[in-house]
C-alpha cells in the first residue's frame, strides 16, 4: 500500500503543476467579455514578416491591457492562450485538475499515515510477547541503578574503589535497562505518539550520553568529571520521568 501511495502522491504532483501552470494562461476562447480589461504578464502573437511567417515582433507587448480589438487582433493570429497577471477561478478552465491533484495528495498522506501507524502496532504487539522488561520497567530499573550508585559512591572510602564501582554499575546499566528502553521504541511510539516519543527520547539520550561520559571519565580516571555526569544524568532522568507517564 505504501508504494500505491508513493506513486499517487507523484502523480497528484505532476497534475498539479500541469494544472497550476495555466492558472495564469486563460484560453481566448473564454470570450472578450471575460479577458477585456486584463494586462498582459508576457508578449502575445507575433507580427508576420514579408514571407509570411512570424516575425520576433509580437502583435502585443508585456503589460498590454487586453481590448475588443486586440483579442480579435490575437484570435486572427491563431493566439490560443495569453499569460496575464490577473488570477481567477473562473478563467481557470484546468482548476479542476488541481483539485483532483489535492485530493490526490491528501488521500496519498492518509494512506502513507494509516500504514505508518498500522506498522507501529504491529511492531508493538510483536515486542509485547517479549520476555524482557517493557519500557517502563526498564526504565525504573535504570533510574534505582543510578540512585543506587549516588548512595554507594558516597561510602566509598577510596578514589580507586569510586571508580571501579562506577564502572561495574554503568556497564550493566548500559547492557541491560538503557538496551532494553531503547529496543522498546516500537511500544513508546504506539502509546506516545512521534512527538511524544522524541520529546521522551530528547532527555533520555541526553541522560544516557551523561552516563556514557561518566564511564568514559570513569575509565580515564577522571573522578571529579564522572561524579557531576552522574549527577547530571539523574537530574535528567527525573524530567524524563514525567514524559515517559504523559
Amino acid at each position: 500500500m505504501k508504494l500505491a501511495a508513493f506513486l499517487l502522491i507523484c502523480a497528484s504532483l505532476i497534475l498539479g503543476v500541469i494544472a497550476s501552470v495555466t492558472a495564469y494562461l486563460p484560453p481566448l476562447s473564454l470570450g472578450h467579455a471575460r479577458l477585456e480589461g486584463l494586462t498582459l504578464n508576457a508578449p502575445a502573437g507575433a507580427v508576420l514578416d514579408d514571407a509570411g511567417k512570424p516575425s520576433s515582433t509580437p502583435l502585443l507587448r508585456s503589460g498590454a491591457k487586453l481590448t475588443a480589438e486586440n483579442l480579435s487582433t490575437l484570435g486572427n493570429a491563431g493566439v490560443k492562450r495569453v499569460r496575464v497577471k490577473e488570477f481567477s477561478f473562473a478563467r481557470w478552465p484546468e482548476w479542476w485538475l488541481f483539485l483532483i491533484a489535492c485530493a490526490g495528495l491528501g488521500a496519498g498522506a492518509f494512506i502513507i499515515k494509516r500504514e505508518n501507524r498500522l506498522a507501529v502496532e504491529r511492531a508493538a504487539a510483536g515486542a509485547g510477547v517479549n520476555t524482557g522488561p517493557g519500557p517502563d520497567q526498564a526504565f525504573a530499573n535504570l533510574c534505582a541503578q543510578v540512585d543506587q550508585l549516588r548512595t554507594d559512591l558516597k561510602s566509598a572510602s577510596t578514589p580507586d574503589d569510586r571508580l571501579r564501582l562506577i564502572l561495574e554499575r554503568l556497564s550493566e546499566a548500559q547492557n541491560t535497562s538503557i538496551a532494553a528502553f531503547i529496543a522498546a521504541r516500537p511500544i513508546l511510539i504506539s502509546r506516545l505518539g512521534v512527538g511524544g516519543y522524541a520529546r521522551l527520547m530528547d532527555t533520555f539520550a541526553a541522560a544516557e550520553r551523561q552516563i556514557n561520559r561518566a564511564w568514559s571519565a570513569a575509565a580515564d580516571e577522571v573522578e571529579h568529571e564522572s561524579l557531576t555526569c552522574i549527577e547530571q544524568a539523574a537530574s535528567l532522568l527525573e524530567a524524563t520521568k514525567g514524559r515517559l507517564s504523559a
